[in-house]
């Protein structure tokens, strides 16, 4: 028998703990509801059937054998995310070389030119020799590769040219013709950039080329793609970094850029990241004001190139922080509502192809050099199952840490005309509810499929996420991704720092079909 003290105590304790879960259930559950009401009269705009694409950097074919493109586990995972626009670019394509060569001999600035080599590798070795960062050749053999690569995997390759093959002030072109005479019987299917990020060159290279000078490039490499049976290929360019206030020749070449080369070009690029990967933080990755810096860009971009609204608007390079990724962060669940709210943003902002940097290769992958996918790989393959082409307009009466979006369901994933998808993200350790607002998301036929992402014990720096509640793994197929069914309401809730997904069936939505 306890005594009377002891029993005391123990009923103290019992309570305290009972109060402490009630109050803990409180945080999760007591926050107030927010209200989502959709726009079910105009779609906002419509991104491409490519609009999420993926780059690889150019670094990692610099060692022939880093990156094999044959492996079928390799495949299935680009293949799982096509369509899709793959874009080898970087700092290192302005180092490239192409030769069709296949056996490449020993090569360097203080021995003559290998015999086997055309005139154009060799001219072109002489010209990058004494630059700040050494050249490197890609071979017929790779180059062929790459593009079976593509072609199984249903990705459209978008190649950068070496702009920094110059005589004097102009572009050496014989390395690009030796390349377009190479791949032309080939039939390789392939769009063009030409230079990475030239706004950055004097920093990175010590070299500059003026926005007016490489309009120039551009046109004269439009006219050999004519030639060379790219006539239907698009050019792409000029992939500028992003604006920055505390640097505004950013924003400054892209105008100028435009004002001498906009009749060449056939989509206006740029680059984005938030972070420094060397300083970045766990919270910075779930900072509401680190989310807002790409919607404040895409508005300055946008604001200072209207003019050109006709030629579309592309991130041919982006994610989560710059210098290869942040350790643990970019490469982890840290990453993911930062990858999906910019998916989110940029088809808002009618950015109508958004390449994600890297497919493989640096901190902030899609898929880790074992070929394993990582989290922020399966949200992109959810993505791409169950978000449409149209971007709705959709009204969230919600705090900074919930974001939401809404597009037309993917037609592959039901033939309801009237299916809408709304996916968000909480960024709080506190569970998010949400009342589905207005006439269109009202019935007593309204069915909802459900995906919840999360971590596991919110460990936002896992590397394996859950989808409602169960590990995602690739083993040497895709798993079925099964949803949650939902039936008869208009209410729908996520768990603190969480994805979620949401395909509403039976609306009364017009616009989708």
């Amino acid at each position: 028998m306890l005594s009377n003290r002891r029993l005391i105590a123990v009923c103290v304790f019992v309570t305290c703990c009972n109060v402490g879960l009630l109050v803990l259930f409180y945080n999760l559950n007591a926050h107030e509801r927010c209200y989502v009401t959709l726009d079910e009269q105009s779609v906002r705009t419509v991104v491409s059937n490519e609009f999420l694409s993926v780059g690889i950097d150019t670094s990692e074919i610099e060692k022939y054998d880093k990156i094999d493109f044959t492996k079928p586990r390799f495949r299935k995972l680009a293949a799982a995310l096509a369509p899709a626009r793959l874009r080898l670019g970087g700092t290192m394509s302005d180092r490239l070389i192409f030769s069709k060569e296949d056996v490449i001999p020993a090569t360097s600035c203080d021995l003559p030119c290998p015999k086997n080599y055309s005139k154009s590798v060799c001219s072109s070795i002489h010209i990058l020799c004494g630059k700040p960062h050494p050249f490197f050749i890609m071979t017929g053999k790779k180059w062929t590769e790459i593009n079976e690569f593509c072609k199984a995997t249903k990705m459209r390759l978008l190649f950068t040219l070496n702009v920094l093959l110059r005589n004097s002030s102009s572009w050496y072109d014989k390395n690009a013709i030796e390349l377009l005479e190479y791949s032309k019987p080939k039939y390789h299917h392939i769009d063009w950039q030409l230079g990475n990020e030239p706004n950055s060159f004097h920093h990175v290279f010590n070299v500059s080329i003026t926005p007016k000078a490489l309009a120039q490039d551009f046109m004269h490499l439009r006219k050999l793609l004519n030639h060379y049976r790219y006539k239907h290929s698009m050019l792409v360019g000029p992939d500028t970094t992003r604006p920055q206030e505390n640097r505004p020749e950013c924003l400054r070449y892209m105008v100028d850029f435009l004002s001498n080369g906009s009749d060449y070009i056939n989509a206006r690029s740029w680059h984005q990241y938030y972070l420094n990967s060397r300083t970045a933080k766990l919270e910075d990755f779930w900072n509401p004001d680190t989310f807002d810096l790409l919607k404040s860009q895409l508005k300055t971009m946008h604001d200072h190139t209207t003019q050109y609204k006709n030629i579309p608007m592309w991130l041919t390079e982006t994610s989560s922080s710059y210098g290869g990724g942040a350790p643990g962060l970019s490469d982890s669940y840290a990453g993911s509502p930062l990858w999906l709210d910019k998916l989110g943003l940029a088809a808002t902002y009618n950015v109508t192809t958004v390449v994600r940097q890297s497919f493989i290769g640096g901190n902030y992958s899609l898929v880790d050099k074992q070929f394993n996918p990582l989290p922020d790989w399966w949200v992109s393959v959810i993505y791409k199952r169950l978000v449409g082409n149209k971007v709705l307009r959709v009204n969230c009466k919600c705090s900074r840490f919930q974001r939401m979006y809404a597009h037309c369901t993917n037609r592959k994933y039901t033939n309801d005309t009237t299916a809408v998808t709304i996916f968000a993200i909480n960024l709080e350790m506190a569970k998010a509810k949400f009342l589905l607002n207005g006439t269109a998301l009202h019935g007593d036929n309204l069915s909802i499929d459900e995906y919840i992402i999360h971590a596991p014990s919110n460990n936002r720096q896992s590397k394996t996420i859950l989808l409602n509640g169960w590990p995602l793994y690739f083993e040497s197929s895709m798993p079925e991704l099964e949803p949650i069914h939902i039936k008869y309401g208009n209410h729908i809730s996520m768990p603190p720092y969480s994805i979620a997904f949401w395909v509403i069936r039976n609306t009364s939505i017009k616009v989708c079909k």
